[in-house]
């Protein structure tokens, strides 16, 4: 029994005093024991069937057995939520279980609490129609202004339902009935857009606002009549509403019911004044909305009343263009038959016939043909009703059009004609019937394309089979060069492959560039499968393409180090060179790759190989500012000496374009700071000449030599005056660069920022007391090769 106590009133945690005294009664009266219930909460806690949880407190309740709701309460079992997120207290608020609701709201569930549509018990009970549920939450503090996930309140959905005593009891407790939700609807619009007239006099009578617009700019009326709300239509013109308001998309609603086909609507619209030729954003009247849908008798009734059959819309279609595109045969029919043009084009030229063929519509196909429509006529692209049937694969539009007498020669035998046809979605069958009507198997696009060729890169295995099958050629190339078995490899379609080498396919085909289904393959990553097939067919592991690389070169490009390994395993050439000399290890250093760089090491490939220009890998990677490959290769002994035809280093390659990182690594590792390529450029004259400031205080600051001479005698300063590079002007003046040195023609720093008139560098110079009198081997001072700003600023000073 104490543990009951507890269970109740511990901490005051029960929230309604008043009950304790019946609670005490319950308790006695009801055969509480908690030895067998609280193992049968906890069994339904950890099972979480939530039918079965409720169909327990269900029960409890009916049984007026409060504590054991309680204590499910205080177990979480109230929060247990089914499919849908609702807990008990929701579940139970829509089943209208009003003595359940109240048990739970006395043993503290939240009466906020939302499901997944964000509906609050208020909101649940109030969809089902619930009343004295409603007034019973209301009562308890329920929010009356809740909004659900749509943003729907409480009285929304009793308009939107048709609750005409819920509206009128929210309105009793001061609700807002002008309130929207998350589109812009209010109560009154969806009380006109569902019918529920009774609840529109309501709430106009009570000032709701009749020409509230949603975020559609859509009104009561707008959306009452696209809803076919005859009687609710009638109400609101009779209350004063404006009937020709447009909605976001410039439709008024005589747009909407024409669209939907309300006739009746239409008709009593029609009665009381509204525009029967007003045109929406895209210039449609109802008159074209109608045609459009296929709603013959509002077509028949507006054309009536004088309504204009040859109105246009903003693409130049009349009433009787939409219903030939929509393929509404007895509205092209009745048009025709009261006068409509049957001749008549939108803007881009095509005819009623184009349009229908376009969509495919062979029943309007056939009637206005009938009528003598033109097979031939073109749109301003040139293209005839066949074009758009054979495009749009039509395939019965296609053969009767054909059958007719339609110009087949002008659509089918060329071959751009052909193949686009083909590559809207590859149907076998449409392709079967234009080759049987004389179509050229082997026809090419401007890319030099054939069916075979577009067919192997869409993976279109069945048409490739057709194709072959009726002796189309497998060899042929397209602009490129490219067989069909290339193209199949580029796109990695392996099962046309593997079918075009069954047939014979040549696997050592080349390209333009000289490249084999094997060579393309090979820079494609994750393609192992294919490359094992191709050279099990035959391929040659050893061919060229143009420029000299193999399938092992192409791969060291990216990253496939698989390749790279079986290539090897069956006897790949590891020291191959392209026609510049790159082995497998220059281009993957020159690429980055660093576990192909340190798989070719491991199985011994030459580090110090030199392509034709001299350059090592170790030159390569300083060049193409690849750090870590740069660290691998000294790592294993690279020659960081080594120099190319032009004389450079590592580290006059890195200084020069700038790599700040690999000038760091390489100066740590004991690179020559010195050395000087074929033209005499230490690695701070080069960095000097090329505005890289951070690289030349690096350099300074290892001990470079700062007064170091190219061949020209030009130092690290005279380089940097000349080439515009202030800032390391600046920074080798103060790290006492000798301002005054001359170069072979007795150039100084002066001079030289003069004769290329560097006015910046001029300035800053005479600043910090260059001499402007200095002379070069000539006799010429700054002042007589400066021009322009230069030379005013000398004279000057």
């Amino acid at each position: 029994m104490e543990e009951i106590d507890r269970l109740i009133f511990e901490n005051g945690k029960f929230i309604n005093n008043p009950y304790k005294n019946s609670m005490f009664r319950l308790r006695n009266s009801n055969n509480f024991n908690p030895r067998e219930i609280l193992p049968k909460i906890k069994e339904l806690k950890n099972s979480k069937k939530f039918d079965s949880i409720y169909k327990f407190l269900d029960e409890s309740s009916r049984a007026e057995n409060q504590n054991i709701i309680f204590k499910a309460f205080q177990e979480g079992l109230c929060d247990i939520r089914n499919k849908n997120g609702r807990n008990i207290l929701n579940e139970a608020s829509a089943n209208g279980n009003l003595k359940l609701v109240v048990n739970l709201i006395q043993c503290g569930c939240k009466i906020e609490e939302k499901d997944n549509d964000g509906c609050t018990p208020l909101i649940n009970a109030l969809i089902n129609g619930h009343f004295e549920l409603i007034k019973y939450l209301i009562n308890f503090g329920a929010n009356k202004e809740a909004k659900d996930n749509n943003g729907s309140t409480p009285i929304i959905h009793a308009s939107q339902h048709g609750q005409l005593d819920i509206v009128k009891y929210f309105i009793s407790l001061g609700t807002d009935k002008e309130t929207k939700d998350n589109y812009g609807n209010t109560s009154l619009i969806w009380a006109s857009w569902n019918g529920h007239l009774d609840i529109v006099i309501y709430l106009i009578s009570i000032g709701a606002d009749k020409e509230g617009k949603n975020k559609n700019d859509q009104t009561a009326l707008i959306l009452a009549s696209n809803g076919g709300q005859l009687e609710v239509v009638k109400y609101l013109i009779s209350s004063g509403v404006k009937k020709e308001v447009k909605d976001i998309d410039g439709k008024t609603s005589l747009h909407h019911v024409s669209n939907n086909g309300h006739i009746k609507i239409v008709e009593y619209l029609i009665s009381v004044g509204v525009d029967k030729e007003s045109k929406d954003n895209i210039g449609s009247t109802p008159l074209i909305l109608a045609a459009k849908q296929g709603h013959l008798d509002v077509v028949e009734y507006l054309t009536s009343v004088g309504a204009n059959i040859e109105a246009k819309d903003n693409d130049g279609n009349t009433s009787l263009n939409c219903a030939s595109s929509g393929g509404k045969l007895e509205v092209v029919k009745y048009l025709i038959s009261i006068g409509a043009d049957k001749e008549t084009k939108n803007y881009d030229g095509n005819t009623l016939l184009i349009n229908t063929s376009f969509n495919g519509h062979i029943d309007v196909v056939q009637y206005l043909f009938s009528l003598g429509s033109d097979l031939e006529a073109k749109n301003i692209d040139g293209k005839t009703p066949l074009s758009y049937a054979l495009i749009n694969h039509h395939l019965n539009v296609s053969q009767y059009l054909i059958s007719v007498g339609a110009n087949k020669e002008a659509n089918i035998y060329n071959g751009n004609a052909l193949i686009q046809y083909y590559s809207k979605n590859g149907n076998l069958e449409l392709l079967k019937y234009l080759i049987s009507c004389g179509a050229d198997k082997d026809a090419k696009n401007n890319k030099g394309e054939t069916l075979l060729h577009c067919a192997s890169r869409d993976g279109r295995l069945e048409v490739v089979k057709y194709l072959i099958s009726i002796g189309a050629d497998k060899e042929i190339k397209d602009n490129d060069g490219n067989t069909p078995l290339i193209t199949a490899v580029n796109a990695h379609n392996f099962e046309i492959l593997k079918y075009l080498i069954s047939v014979g396919a040549d696997v050592n085909a080349k390209n333009n560039e000289g490249n084999t289904a094997l060579i393309q393959v090979s820079y494609y990553t994750y393609c192992l499968d294919i490359i094992k097939y191709l050279i099990s067919a035959g391929a040659n592991i050893e061919a060229k393409n143009n420029d000299g690389w193999t399938p092992i070169i192409k791969a060291s490009c990216c990253d496939n180090l698989g390749i790279i390994k079986y290539l090897i395993s069956i006897g790949s050439d590891k020291e191959s060179k392209t026609k510049d000399g790159n082995t497998p290890l220059i281009v993957a250093s020159k690429c980055g790759k660093l576990d192909i760089v340190k798989y070719l090491i491991s199985i011994g490939v030459n580090i110090e190989a030199k392509n034709k220009n001299g350059d090592t890998a170790l030159i390569i990677a300083s060049k193409e500012g690849k750090l870590d490959i740069v660290k691998y290769l000294i790592s294993f002994g690279a020659d960081k000496k080594a120099t190319n035809k032009d004389g450079d280093t590592p580290l006059i390659i890195a200084s020069h374009h700038r790599y700040i990182n690999i000038v760091r690594y390489l100066i740590s590792a004991e690179a020559n700071k010195e050395a000087k390529n074929n033209n005499g450029c230490t690695p701070l004259i080069c960095a000097s000449s090329r505005d890289n400031l951070e690289v030349v205080k690096y350099l300074v600051s290892s001990g470079a030599n700062k007064e170091a001479k190219n061949n020209n005698g030009c130092t690290p300063l005279i380089c940097a005056s000349e080439n515009r590079n202030l800032e390391i002007v600046k920074y080798l003046i103060s790290s006492g660069a000798n301002k005054e040195a001359k170069n072979n023609e007795g150039n100084t720093p002066l001079i030289c920022a003069s004769d290329k008139s560097n006015l910046e560098i001029v300035k800053y110079l005479i600043s910090v007391g260059a001499n402007k009198d200095t002379k070069n081997n000539k006799g010429e001072t700054p002042l007589s090769v400066g021009w322009g700003a230069v030379k005013n600023y000398l004279l000057s000073i």
